[in-house]
C-alpha cells in the first residue's frame, strides 16, 4: 500500500475497484465472488483483504456488492451504501471478534448532495437512475450455462439478477486536492442525472462498457457531452462472468469506434486489471 501522498488506484475487475491514498484504504463496488464458470478465476477471495477504512457501494446488484456485506462486518469501516444495502450487513457471519459499530454505517439517500471526507479527498454521492438490463442478456444468462457446460450456474445468475433489482442507484464525485481535480464514478449507465445539475463538468468521468443495457452507447455518450471529461476512464466488463460475458464485452476497439460517433474529442482510459495506476497517469491519457 502507498503511504504519500499519491493516489493509486487498482482494478479489479467488472465495476471493482481499490482506491489507496495515504495510508488508506478504499474499496468500492467489491466483486470476489463470481458466478460459476469464471474463466479464468479469481485467486484473490474477499478473505485476502488485510485492511479496509472505507467501503463505498453504488447499488446492490450482485455484480456489484456480492462481497459487500461481508467486507463491512469483517472489517467494520466507514461504510456508504444504499439503505437496503445495509440491511443485510448484521446478516453476516465473518468469524472476526471485531465488534460491528453500526455508526460507522451511512445510507447514501440520508447523506445525498452532501460530503464527506476521506482524509482530504472529498467525496459526495448523488443519486441517479438504476441500470437497465436488456431481456437479450436474461436469455443468455439461461442458454449461455448450457453451452458452456455450467447447468450450475443458472440458478445462481437468477439470484444475481432478483437480488436488489430495483435498488437505488448513486454515483460518487471525487474531489482531489490540491488541485482540486475531480473525478465522477458511475457504478452503471444511466441518463437519469438531475441531482447532478450542479456539477457542470469532471475531470475524470469512470463508467463500465455494459453492452447487457440496450442504451449502453446512447447512455455513455450522453454522460460523456453531459460532464465533458477530460478523459473517459473505463471499467469494462472482463472475462470472470464466463458462461455469461460474450465477446462483445471484450472488443474495445468497437466500443471506442461507437462512442466516438457522438463524441468525437472523447480521450479513454481502459482499466487494466490489477495494475496500480496513478491518478496523474490517467489524466495525462
Amino acid at each position: 500500500m502507498n503511504s504519500d501522498s499519491k493516489l493509486i488506484l487498482v482494478w479489479h475487475g467488472a465495476a471493482h475497484y481499490h482506491i489507496y491514498y495515504r495510508n488508506l484504504a478504499v474499496i468500492i463496488d467489491p466483486l470476489y465472488t463470481r458466478l460459476p464458470g469464471d474463466k479464468p478465476h479469481l485467486e484473490a477471495t474477499k478473505y485476502d483483504v488485510e485492511r479496509l477504512d472505507y467501503l463505498l457501494l453504488t447499488h446492490g446488484h450482485l455484480d456489484h456488492s456480492a462481497d459487500f456485506a461481508f467486507l463491512a462486518a469483517k472489517h467494520n469501516p466507514e461504510t456508504y451504501a444504499p439503505e437496503e444495502c445495509l440491511r443485510d450487513i448484521r446478516r453476516i457471519d465473518t468469524g472476526s471478534a471485531l465488534e460491528f459499530d453500526k455508526s460507522k454505517c451511512h445510507a447514501l439517500e440520508d447523506i445525498k448532495g452532501k460530503a464527506f471526507r476521506i482524509a482530504d479527498l472529498e467525496v459526495t454521492p448523488y443519486q441517479i437512475g438504476t441500470e437497465e438490463i436488456d431481456f437479450w442478456f436474461i436469455r443468455e444468462m439461461f442458454i449461455r450455462p448450457w453451452l458452456h457446460g455450467r447447468p450450475q450456474a443458472i440458478p445462481a445468475g437468477l439470484k444475481w439478477l432478483a437480488t436488489h433489482l430495483y435498488c437505488n442507484g448513486f454515483a460518487f464525485l471525487f474531489k482531489f486536492p490540491p488541485a482540486g481535480k475531480t473525478m465522477l464514478y458511475f457504478g452503471n449507465l444511466t441518463e437519469q442525472v438531475d441531482e447532478l445539475s450542479g456539477v457542470s463538468r469532471a475531470n475524470i468521468l469512470a463508467i463500465p462498457y455494459c453492452p447487457a443495457n440496450n442504451k449502453w452507447i446512447e447512455q455513455s455518450q450522453f454522460l460523456i457531452n453531459r460532464f465533458k471529461p477530460e478523459v473517459t476512464l473505463v471499467h469494462h466488463f472482463d472475462n470472470f462472468m464466463n458462461p455469461y460475458t460474450l465477446s462483445k464485452y471484450m472488443d474495445l476497439d468497437k466500443y471506442r469506434a461507437a462512442v466516438l460517433e457522438k463524441c468525437p474529442g472523447a480521450k479513454f482510459y481502459f482499466s487494466r486489471f490489477h495494475r496500480e495506476v496513478e491518478l496523474s497517469e490517467i489524466l495525462k491519457c
